[in-house]
C-alpha cells in the first residue's frame, strides 16, 4: 500500500548541513518509503536532484564526500574583486560530480528547484535544462557564491524566499502525504553568539595582544558573512511560516545540525549520521501517518464503489 500512496518530499537549504538530507533518504530506503516527487531549495536542490535521478543515498554520499575531504576553506578560495566571497570552481565541480551532465529529461521522478530572480525579486521554479545549473542557481547564496545567469535571469539562492518548498509539493497535485526536511537557517544564533564573544569579550592571549592584520581580517570577514546570513534568516521567517500554514505539510523532519555551519563541508560524516538519527526518530510518526492515509484511501475507494453500484 505504501507504493500506492503518493508521498511528496521537500528538502530545505543549509549549505554543508544538507548532507543530513542524505541520511534521511537512507532511512527512507530502509523502510521502503519512495517519494513520487521532490522539490529542493539551495543545497537541498542538489540532493533532491540526485535522488530524483535514481541515485541511492550511499551513491549520493560517495559523490559528495570528495568535496568535504578537500577541507574547503573560504580563505583558501577567497575571490577578490568579483561577485562573491568564494570562487565558483570548487562548488561548480562538486555539483557536477553529483549530477554530471544530466538534465530534467533524465529524471526518474518529477523534481523542481527554486531560485530567486535578483532583478525583480520573484521566486522562480526551475524545471528544465541541465540539472547541475539549476541546482547551482538554487544554491547561489548572496555574497558567498556568485549569482547564476540562467534563461535570461540573474538568479540567487531560493532560500531567500522559500527555504523548504513544501508549497510547491502541494501545488504538484494529487499528493497524499507531504514531508518537509528543515535544516534550520543558513547560520545559527549560537554561531553568531560565539563570534561576538570571540571578538568583543574573550581576553586575548599574550602573543595576540595586538592581533595581526590577517587574524583581524579573518575574524571580521567570518563575522561579516554570518551577520549577513543571520539577517537573511530573520527576514524570511515570517514568509516561511505563511508558506507552511498554506501548504499544511503532514510531517517535518528537523535534523539537529546546529553544530555544522554553512561551510563545514568536512563534517559530512557527522551530518550524515545526524540525518539518519533524525529520520529514525521521526519514523514512528511517519508510519502512523502512512497508516492513517492508507485507511482513508481504502474508505474512499469503498465509498466510491458503493456510490457507483446501481440500485436493483
Amino acid at each position: 500500500m505504501k507504493d500506492e500512496l503518493k508521498i511528496g518530499l521537500a528538502l530545505g537549504g543549509g549549505g554543508a548541513k544538507a548532507i543530513a538530507h542524505v541520511g534521511v533518504l537512507k532511512v527512507f530506503e530502509k523502510y521502503g518509503i519512495r517519494p513520487c516527487c521532490v522539490a529542493g531549495t539551495s543545497a537541498g536542490a542538489i540532493v533532491g536532484a540526485a535522488h530524483s535521478l535514481g541515485q541511492s543515498a550511499d551513491e549520493i554520499f560517495k559523490r559528495l564526500a570528495p568535496f568535504g575531504q578537500k577541507r574547503f576553506s573560504p580563505f583558501k578560495n577567497f575571490n577578490l574583486f568579483s561577485e562573491s566571497l568564494i570562487k565558483d570552481k570548487m562548488i561548480n565541480a562538486s555539483i557536477q560530480n553529483v549530477l554530471e551532465d544530466k538534465t530534467f529529461d533524465d529524471l526518474k521522478i518529477p523534481f523542481i528547484a527554486t531560485a530567486v530572480d535578483l532583478e525583480n525579486g520573484e521566486e522562480i521554479v526551475l524545471n528544465k535544462g541541465p540539472l547541475w545549473k539549476a541546482a547551482r542557481a538554487s544554491s547561489a547564496i548572496p555574497f558567498i557564491f556568485s549569482p547564476v545567469f540562467l534563461d535570461n535571469r540573474y538568479l540567487v539562492d531560493g532560500g531567500l524566499l522559500n527555504n523548504v518548498p513544501v508549497d510547491h509539493i502541494r501545488e504538484y497535485g494529487a499528493v497524499d502525504i507531504i514531508i518537509g526536511v528543515e535544516l534550520g537557517g543558513m547560520t545559527s544564533r549560537q554561531f553568531i553568539s560565539g563570534m561576538v564573544w570571540e571578538k568583543y569579550y574573550k581576553k586575548p592571549r599574550t602573543f595576540e595582544l595586538y592581533p595581526s592584520f590577517i587574524t583581524r581580517w579573518k575574524t571580521n570577514t567570518n563575522l561579516m558573512t554570518h551577520i549577513l546570513l543571520r539577517a537573511i534568516d530573520i527576514m524570511r521567517e515570517v514568509s516561511q511560516k505563511y508558506r507552511y500554514e498554506k501548504a499544511k505539510p503532514d510531517i517535518f523532519i528537523k535534523p539537529n545540525v546546529e553544530a555544522i555551519s554553512l561551510l563545514d563541508f568536512d563534517k559530512y560524516e557527522e551530518g550524515m549520521e545526524i540525518g539518519i538519527n533524525a529520520a529514525e526518530k521521526a519514523m514512528p510518526e511517519i508510519l502512523k501517518v502512512i497508516k492513517q492515509k492508507e485507511e482513508e484511501k481504502r474508505n474512499q475507494m469503498v465509498k466510491s464503489a458503493v456510490e457507483k453500484t446501481p440500485e436493483v
